[in-house]
């Protein structure tokens, strides 16, 4: 294809060069032979044989590109004794031999009929011929090249693509066999090729990231459920002998619906997650931060007052946006249910609402700054926290509420207490 599109391209160029030379020699030549018709046509028109004809020889003598002749049918003037036979009426041009000082040239003429007789004209195209013949020789030799060069150039192009598809075709078969940290080589050329590597790349740590979420997801679950599935089992069997003896109570049951409701909490709270996740932003209405945030503040306050905690709320800014309300409140409220469950006892807590989102302070003892990005994974805990209640689903439902709005959340450690930074517009 390579080659092909290259040969055309060389044979239009010839093409062109072609009409731009040779070709307008020729219709400047073929313009002139038929001016000198038009004119001796008239001249026969105008003037009486005699005058004619001594005007035809001044006018035979004095051309040099071309070649005149007239036969009033007794006699031939001009250069040539005798006009050709077999030549063509004008403006048809044929070609004829010539015999000029010692050599013979080829001429291309026509006879046109005259009043009194018969008019041919003709050219010396020999040179214009021989030029004609050079730039054919040389268009065969420069397609000649142009065939040699698609063919090379193509094979070595072919080579470099083969090469290349071939390299990203043992990385999937890499991936495939359960390799996902497999990635494409790069080349410094930066070329459509790496664009694509890079998205593939892309796409592969996102897969493997998936993957390595999913194990994650899978331990915690292990290790979270665990403890109170196995109390769930220890009571079932207390519950069991008591029943031999006729002595189980309604707080028993009751101990083991609480240990259950835990455990579907849990996986309700990842299927919300998952499903806010892949949610779309098809129900958004324009909703005020500022009312969202003093409903949260007014709902947590009892939970702080026990605690002996202070919850104040700032408004910076105004903020009106396109979205959730429900889910939104849910964000706020679960932070600051964070904030008090983990500042501690007469921690301070502040929530302050801006132009472009809201932020949140406390000055408990924060959170591990190499554990500030996996607080955002599924069930993850901190060591510090596994005794107390929760499921670590909060801050990863707080986080694909965020995102489902378009925003960012960012956790800084500000010492004493902990940072929230929540951007939505």
């Amino acid at each position: 294809m390579y080659t092909a599109l290259l040969m055309l391209v060389v044979g239009i160029l010839l093409w062109v060069l072609y009409q731009l030379s040779i070709g307008q020699l020729s219709r400047s030549q073929d313009q002139q032979l038929a001016q000198l018709i038009q004119q001796q046509s008239l001249l026969a028109k105008e003037l009486n044989s005699q005058d004619f004809i001594s005007q035809f020889l001044l006018q035979a003598e004095q051309s040099r590109q071309f070649v005149l002749a007239f036969d009033n049918g007794q006699t031939t003037y001009g250069r040539l004794d005798a006009i050709p036979k077999r030549l063509a009426q004008c403006p048809a041009l044929k070609r004829f031999p010539v015999y000029n000082y010692n050599k013979i040239r080829l001429y291309s003429g026509c006879v046109q009929t005259l009043e009194g007789g018969r008019l041919m004209v003709a050219s010396d195209d020999e040179a214009l011929f021989d030029l004609r013949e050079h730039f054919i020789q040389a268009s065969i030799v420069a397609l000649s090249l142009a065939l040699v060069l698609g063919i090379v150039t193509g094979w070595f192009f072919s080579a470099q693509v083969l090469r290349r598809v071939n390299s990203i075709n043992r990385i999937v078969q890499q991936v495939e066999a359960g390799e996902l940290s497999a990635r494409v080589a790069l080349s410094p050329r930066n070329d459509e090729f790496d664009h694509m590597a890079t998205h593939i790349n892309k796409m592969l740590a996102q897969v493997e990231h998936s993957f390595d979420a999913i194990a994650g997801v899978t331990d915690a679950i292990a290790h979270d459920l665990r403890t109170p599935l196995g109390r769930l089992r220890l009571r079932l069997e207390q519950a069991l002998l008591d029943s031999e003896q006729q002595a189980v109570s309604p707080e028993q049951f009751g101990s083991m619906l609480q240990e259950l409701d835990g455990i579907l909490t849990t996986f309700s709270s990842m299927l919300e997650l998952t499903r806010l996740e892949h949610q779309q932003q098809s129900s958004f209405s324009e909703v005020e931060l500022e009312q969202i945030a003093e409903d949260a503040v007014e709902l947590i306050q009892p939970l702080c007052a026990e605690r002996q905690q202070t919850v104040s709320l700032h408004v910076e800014q105004a903020c009106y946006l396109k979205g959730d309300a429900t889910l939104l409140f849910r964000a706020v409220y679960n932070l600051l249910e964070n904030a008090s469950k983990y500042a501690g006892e007469k921690a301070q807590i502040q929530l302050s609402v801006k132009a472009n989102g809201f932020a949140m302070s406390d000055n408990g003892p924060g959170i591990p700054e190499a554990e500030l990005d996996k607080v955002f994974q599924r069930l993850y805990r901190l060591e510090s926290s596994r005794n107390s209640p929760g499921y670590g689903l909060g801050l990863p439902l707080v986080r694909a509420i965020v995102r489902l709005h378009g925003g960012e959340i960012k956790l800084q450690n500000q010492q004493p207490g902990l940072h929230v930074v929540v951007k939505l517009t």
